[in-house]
């Protein structure tokens, strides 16, 4: 009866349904490959810094065993371990290894749990934006003020800049995790 009064049929508007929603699951997929993306970019830079660490102090040992130690050891050693740490952070998030402990949580209703699970991560949002925030207005106040390793002697500015870095490839794989619950992925 409806078709006839509108000439249209049902058949020919299920595909334009289906095609909008193609396109929100295309953007997803987009949204969702880049925040996996870039999160695995910044794990390889963590785990080459963890390498380099490695390498660094074995070699300080050994080349000490002969001789006076590499100057400013302690100095690389400190960049590379902040570099570490904080650039694995989104990927970390991505593959659910950090601790949750859901003794009580797993007894919540299923709409309660995904409450609480956002709850706790707008929290997680708003410190890590206020984190990376302030990391960055440090590492600009250490380039004015012209502030430079105490044992090398070189500025050290851009590896705190670029640690807020690692707080942005956090804050997407929170904002992918959001996303993924009300849709029921998780």
């Amino acid at each position: 009866m409806l078709e006839e009064k509108y000439n249209v049929s049902l058949e020919s508007q299920t595909p334009l349904i289906s095609e909008k929603k193609q396109e929100v699951n295309r953007e997803r997929n987009i949204f969702f490959k880049l925040v996996d993306k870039f999160n695995q970019l910044l794990a390889s830079i963590a785990g080459t810094a963890l390498i380099l660490m490695m390498l660094l102090v074995v070699f300080n040992s050994v080349k000490r065993l002969f001789s006076d130690p590499v100057a400013g050891t302690v100095e690389m050693v400190s960049w590379l371990a902040a570099i570490t740490a904080i650039f694995s952070l989104g990927f970390v998030q991505l593959h659910k290894g950090h601790v949750f402990i859901d003794l009580l949580f797993s007894k919540f209703p299923q709409l309660l749990q995904r409450i609480t699970h956002t709850a706790v991560n707008v929290v997680s949002i708003i410190f890590f934006i206020i984190a990376g925030w302030q990391l960055t207005i440090y590492g600009l106040e250490l380039m004015e003020n012209g502030i430079v390793s105490e044992t090398m002697r070189i500025p050290f500015y851009p590896i705190v800049v670029c640690c807020s870095i690692g707080f942005l490839g956090l804050l997407l794989a929170v904002v992918k995790e959001i996303w993924m619950i009300w849709k029921g992925e998780i």
